[in-house]
């Protein structure tokens, strides 16, 4: 279950799956940004200037519970150049500072903030107690038929995680309802679907589409990309019991959420983030 926290004027999620682990889903909410981008934009380059956007993280940051002593070398958490892949990167201490472009981050570090960046897509973190292993993930439509977030299950497990244990958190992203397609687009995820890493998502490729691509009663297809990736974790071993995700969904609310469907480019960048 999915609860909404404010602390220190910023409002965030948590997901009850993840209460043993620090982590959060950011809203627009409580930050600095003006204008379009009010108030808690996270990401660079949408127009705020770099010293906004680092207090503004680090509001943040601090309202989940990241101290100054987590920080990574000036940065307030790891994040990545995403490119709507299936690409993972393991976070160390030796290249904590380093510039990934991927979009999913795995460490097994303490103390080492790991987030990725959204504003639409879905935003997927992932933990597992046992074996001291985290993962965050971004999946947009390219990366879901791709099959990043079983990606994340498997670099976590050969870093000694347990399928069994993994719990795994899917944040507000997109409805279905908002997410209209065209009608290339069953076409072109399952050639990604196809092209996947992942054995089980491609041999899986055309029941997801039949089931999770559809027409609805405006005539036009629509994609509900948080169920699949609900599947692909289950189909990657992760427990149905240990999977939460959220009713929330971007586009619709303008008051909580950035959107890029309902924006366009004119809009802040919203941050998941968690913590070993």
């Amino acid at each position: 279950m999915f609860r909404k926290v404010r602390r220190g004027g910023v409002v965030f999620y948590v997901s009850t799956m993840l209460e043993n682990v620090t982590h959060g889903f950011s809203t627009r909410i409580g930050g600095i940004s003006e204008g379009e981008l009010s108030s808690l934009n996270l990401g660079y380059g949408r127009g705020d200037g770099d010293e906004t956007v680092n207090h503004n993280r680090r509001l943040f940051a601090a309202a989940c519970g990241i101290g100054d002593g987590d920080t990574v070398e000036g940065r307030v958490f790891v994040s990545a150049e995403q490119i709507h892949s299936a690409r993972i990167e393991y976070v160390t201490p030796s290249n904590k500072s380093g510039d990934f472009v991927c979009d999913g981050l795995v460490t097994d570090i303490p103390h080492i903030p790991i987030a990725v960046k959204t504003a639409d897509c879905v935003p997927i973190l992932l933990y597992e107690g046992g074996a001291g292993v985290a993962a965050a993930v971004h999946a947009g439509w390219r990366g879901t038929a791709s099959g990043i977030a079983g990606a994340a299950v498997q670099r976590m497990c050969d870093l000694g995680a347990n399928r069994d244990r993994i719990r795994a958190a899917i944040g507000p992203c997109i409805c279905a309802d908002c997410f209209e397609v065209g009608d290339d687009f069953p076409d072109a995820f399952r050639t990604l679907a196809d092209e996947s890493p992942s054995m089980r998502v491609r041999a899986a490729a055309d029941a997801i589409v039949d089931e999770f691509i559809v027409r609805h009663d405006d005539g036009r297809l629509h994609c509900d990309l948080a169920s699949v990736n609900e599947r692909i974790l289950l189909l990657s071993g992760v427990r149905a019991r240990n999977i939460d995700k959220a009713a929330l969904c971007t586009k619709e609310s303008a008051c909580r959420f950035y959107s890029h469907r309902r924006s366009g480019p004119a809009r802040g960048v919203m941050a998941s983030v968690i913590m070993v």
